[in-house]
Order: C-alpha cells, then sequence, then structure tokens
C-alpha cells in the first residue's frame, strides 16, 4: 500500500466522519449516521494496520473506565442493531485501568460489530479483572468461529470470520493487544466459542 492510496483512503475516512457531523446535526438520522461512523472506523482499521505492518504503531496509555468503554459502545451499537438485544455484564468491571483507550475502542468496536452480524438475537459485553489483567469480553449467540480461526489463535495475518469479512479486525486487535505491555506480560486475544463466538481481550 503506497503513500498515495494510503492518503486517500485517510481522506475518505475524513469525510465519512464529516458526512456523520452532518447527519447527527440533522437530529432525525441515527442509523444513518451510524453506519457513517462505521464505515470511518474500518478505513481507520486498514491505516493502524499499515503503520503497524511498518513498525510505526505506538500506544498512549492512561488511566480509564472499562465499564464506561462498554456502556458507550453498546449504546452506539443499539442505533445500528436496533433489533438486537445488546447487553452490558459490568458486574465485575474494575473501576479504572491503565490502557490506549482509542485503540481498545477500536478493537471493541471491530469485534462488537463482528458479533451483531453473526447474532441470532443477542450479545454480550463483560468485563473483568484476573490475576492483574483486564478481560474485555463480546461475545454473541450466532454459529461462532470457523475452526480455522481458532487453530491459529496467534493471527499473525489476516484471516476471514465470514465470506463477508477481511479478518483485518482480528489481525488489528492481536496487534493492539500486543502492544499493551506491563511488568513483562503482553496482551492477547483469545477467542473461543462458547454458545457463540466469545472473543476476549486481555490487558495487562
Amino acid at each position: 500500500m503506497d503513500n498515495l492510496y494510503l492518503a486517500v483512503v485517510h481522506d475518505i475516512k475524513n469525510q465519512l466522519a464529516e458526512l456523520a457531523l452532518q447527519l447527527e446535526r440533522r437530529g432525525d438520522c441515527g442509523r444513518e449516521t451510524g453506519i457513517a461512523l462505521s464505515a470511518a472506523r474500518r478505513l481507520t482499521q486498514m491505516l493502524l494496520a499499515q503503520r503497524g505492518q511498518r513498525g510505526q504503531l505506538q500506544v498512549d496509555i492512561d488511566s480509564h473506565s472499562p465499564g464506561d468503554l462498554l456502556e458507550e459502545l453498546a449504546g452506539e451499537y443499539r442505533i445500528l442493531f436496533p433489533t438486537l438485544a445488546i447487553a452490558v455484564d459490568a458486574a465485575s468491571i474494575p473501576d479504572y485501568w491503565f490502557y490506549d483507550a482509542a485503540l481498545l475502542r477500536l478493537a471493541l468496536g471491530n469485534a462488537l460489530h463482528n458479533a451483531c452480524r453473526s447474532a441470532v438475537g443477542q450479545v454480550r459485553l463483560h468485563a473483568g479483572a484476573e490475576d492483574d489483567w483486564l478481560l474485555l469480553g463480546v461475545s454473541d449467540d450466532g454459529p461462532g468461529y470457523p475452526q480455522a480461526i481458532l487453530d491459529q489463535q496467534a493471527l499473525h495475518e489476516p484471516m476471514r470470520v465470514s465470506n463477508n469479512g477481511t479478518g483485518l479486525g482480528l489481525y488489528l486487535a492481536a496487534e493492539i493487544a500486543g502492544l499493551h505491555r506491563n511488568d513483562g506480560r503482553v496482551g492477547r486475544v483469545d477467542l473461543a466459542n462458547q454458545g457463540g463466538a466469545t472473543f476476549l481481550l486481555r490487558i495487562p
């Protein structure tokens, strides 16, 4: 992907974000606003993935509320997918954790988008802490991940989750997780099928 192509992708991303802002100002285009924002985020994923391949992806670690992150994402996707029950399990969410909020939002947003497209009727966002790890998860009641995805948990390159996907989101999520390091531990993504697909982001 050369620099000219990257510049064009970046320009389209900005135009989509501007379109979303104009739609939001109208006040009667909630679903259309969500679609434009979702498309802008996917282009952001492409740009970040390219930066990751060049070794240029960096993290900005600070204290954030995991609960607020999940509630914000759930609110956005309830507008995009009004027929689904999108719940947040807040029972064991830590009050705060140290991570790059923008990157984690991107990783979880993509996982949530995939879950909503695959779900039959329910999607659950959940979080907790275990042995000094922050666990952020997205689960759905759909058909689950293909076996090829589960067999390659390392996700060293993009792999398709479905016929409609590129696999870029899971690859980028794994890259983002790996950029979070603390006391010799490295973040990672765990995937499983438990009555549907479960995406779990582990942050040290």
